[in-house]
């Protein structure tokens, strides 16, 4: 029969949603989880093709040697690599903390045995100071000068014998008596030795006049009394490294000042002192007050070294600092002599932890043997207790046992377990032989009732027909309203049957929720719809009948205590996780984090407890249908909006892009 006008396409909309139904019903899996999924047009067919099915996707597991091997296997090579890991941890530490700890005592080392010089040479001017035989000498006065020879010539011997002592002791010589200190008196005008001392200073043990020394800066900062001892750095005439230290020395009688004492010492004592406390890698440093070296393997005698990073980042008195030196990170561990200078070890940092990739190899190469071990010994037991199982699981899945053809092949392996898996498998094979041919009628008779229950639900033929015929008599009678309600109505079941296709485009999904949402604003007075869709989504495909359900969850729920100035918001935007719709309402809200967590709870069984809207597509209908098209990770969220702000919910959906048309499901294994 054919039929006309605008009938045409409601009649072919219901007859393809009937032939959806009957290819349903005779052909194709109601869903994943059916039992009978394999069930062929024949009986015998069926039966066989869902024992081979069932057995072969077992066949695809892993066995049962690699199930059991594998777990205890990662449980062994956890525990060897947590041991090994440990251990070589441990063993780098403890050499990398004794690598430090030995450049730290060599930094102690050359610091203590400096500052035992320093105060050697201290204690040298203290003696010259507080000796009263050297305080008579400086204090006599003469009628004449030569008068004071016999003095002068007695102060200068005390002098030298003074410089030949070795309180230093030199680190790098054999020798236990040489001079090792410049010992020098420069006399003030009032000493009665004056008017005999050597005339211009020269930097060697003697008595001088101090005329020479007025135009020294550290003479300078003495008289003015800014220190009571002064130390510097030079060279002497023989071009010898020397420190030196002066004091001011005043009459133990009146406190005049008669003099200067100096007190110098070869750097090569110091020299020695370095030399015996090497450093595997990297350099020390002695710097004076003015940041200029004095000793160091790596930098000339007087040199400037003020501007190096690591020396100005030198505030405190001791301590350790990081810094990048030729590319690579230094430790740098100072101290601060009494005297204001500095001693500096400089060690890369490769240099503790230049055992770290012995260790690490040895601890890799222990755990791959003990590996090596433990796999062998554990597939010999494995084996040994697996694959008498295996054997019979191998005979278990032979087609002609499976199809009933051949009984259960019988073995003997003397093991009491497998032998009873044999026969109770046997016994079940029988059982499972008359649960199919029972499960198999069972099938195809409930299948049949699904079919009339749906006919009997779905006639759009009849339903169009119906309405078109209400719409022609409000027309008639000039009822223009009763006739947009109708049209509405009719394009909510139009957009909402779909032909029986899963998939709509957005641009027809929303004229289906806007005709719902048309009667709705019929029925109440002040209910104000707003779509803001861009125009380039509007063919983009969407699991149908998504929006209708949760703008009726807004006007039922959202709206229950509201009348006036009632709105509901629907947009789509594009984000990096897929298309997502929005529905947004002003009504009284709900507890956003407490429908989130029941979506992620409630099972599919429990559909019916939460379907609010009572149409059978309540909220978590739409969830769980957009679930099983598009996969777990969409579906609906609800979005905090605020306490009394309404309510927001969105809907995530794969993008497809704008080419409308079929999907293929996301498949739930």
């Amino acid at each position: 029969m054919e039929i006309p006008g605008r009938h045409a396409d409601s009649y072919r909309a219901g007859s393809l949603l009937q032939e959806e139904i009957r290819q349903i019903s005779f052909g194709e899996p109601l869903d994943r989880h059916e039992l009978m999924r394999g069930l062929l047009p024949s009986y015998e067919g069926k039966r066989v093709t869902f024992m081979v099915s069932r057995f072969r996707k077992r066949s695809g597991h892993a066995r049962l040697l690699s199930r059991l091997s594998l777990p205890i296997f990662v449980l062994i090579v956890t525990f060897i690599a947590l041991f090994a890991t440990a251990a070589s941890y441990i063993l780098i530490r403890v050499q990398n903390d004794h690598t430090l700890k030995m450049a730290e005592q060599s930094t102690k080392f050359v610091y203590r045995n400096i500052e035992y010089q320093i105060n050697t040479m201290n204690n040298v001017a203290a003696f010259l100071m507080s000796n009263q035989s050297i305080e008579n000498l400086l204090m006599s006065t003469y009628e004449k000068p030569f008068e004071a020879v016999s003095d002068l010539y007695t102060l200068e011997a005390n002098l030298q014998n003074l410089s030949l002592l070795s309180l230093l002791n030199d680190f790098g010589s054999g020798n236990n008596v040489q001079q090792s200190y410049v010992v020098s008196v420069a006399l003030e005008p009032g000493s009665g030795l004056y008017a005999m001392a050597t005339e211009h200073f020269s930097p060697i043990t003697g008595i001088y006049k101090n005329n020479d020394l007025q135009h020294q800066k550290w003479f300078q900062s003495l008289s003015r009394g800014d220190r009571q001892i002064v130390w510097w750095t030079q060279k002497s005439d023989a071009d010898t490294a020397m420190i030196y230290s002066a004091r001011k020395k005043t009459s133990l009688k009146d406190g005049r000042n008669v003099g200067t004492v100096i007190v110098g010492a070869d750097t090569g004592s110091i020299r020695g002192i370095f030399d015996n406390a090497k450093l595997d890698e990297g350099f020390h440093l002695l710097l004076d007050e003015s940041d200029r070296v004095i000793y160091s393997e790596r930098y000339d005698f007087l040199e400037d070294v003020s501007e190096l990073s690591y020396v100005r980042a030198l505030a405190d008195a001791q301590g350790t600092i990081i810094t990048k030196l030729d590319g690579e990170n230094h430790r740098v561990m100072f101290e601060t002599l009494d005297n204001g200078w500095k001693l500096l070890s400089v060690v890369p940092e490769s240099h503790f932890s230049r055992y770290t990739l012995a260790i690490s190899l040895i601890g890799a190469a222990t755990a791959a043997a003990a590996l090596l071990i433990a796999g062998f010994w554990l597939r010999q037991i494995v084996v040994r207790v697996t694959v008498p199982i295996t054997r019979l699981v191998t005979a278990i899945q032979r087609p002609e046992v499976v199809e009933f053809k051949e009984p259960l092949p019988y073995q003997n392996t003397g093991i009491y377990e497998v032998d009873e898996l044999n026969q109770k498998f046997a016994a079940m094979l029988v059982t499972i032989h008359g649960l199919i041919e029972k499960s198999f009628t069972e099938e195809v008779e409930r299948r049949q009732l699904q079919l009339e229950l749906l006919h009997a639900q779905i006639n759009p033929h009849f339903l169009y027909n119906t309405l078109d015929l209400i719409n022609c008599r409000a027309i008639m009678s000039g009822d223009q309203e009763t006739s947009q309600i109708v049209r509405s109505l009719a394009n909510v079941f139009r957009y909402g049957l779909n032909r029986g296709e899963t998939w709509i485009t957005l641009d027809e999904e929303i004229k289906q929720v806007e005709a719902y949402l048309h009667i709705q604003q019929m029925m109440m007075d002040d209910l104000h719809v707003e779509v803001d869709l861009p125009s380039d989504l509007l063919h983009v495909t969407v699991v149908h009948l998504i929006l209708q359900p949760l703008a009726e969850n807004a006007v039922i729920h959202g709206f229950a205590d509201r009348k006036k100035d009632c709105r509901i918001a629907i947009s789509a935007r594009l984000e990096r996780e897929g298309l997502v719709l929005s529905v947004e309402d002003n009504g009284r809200g709900c507890d956003a984090e407490q429908m989130n967590r029941q979506l992620r709870q409630q099972s599919a069984r429990d559909m019916g407890e939460l379907n609010e809207a009572g149409s059978g597509y309540g909220t978590l209908n739409v969830h769980r249908r957009i679930q099983l098209h598009g996969g777990e990770n969409y579906g609906l969220r609800y979005i905090d909006v605020g306490e009394g702000a309404g309510t927001r919910v969105e809907i995530v959906l794969p993008y497809y892009g704008k080419q409308p048309g079929k999907r293929k499901d996301v498949a739930h294994v």
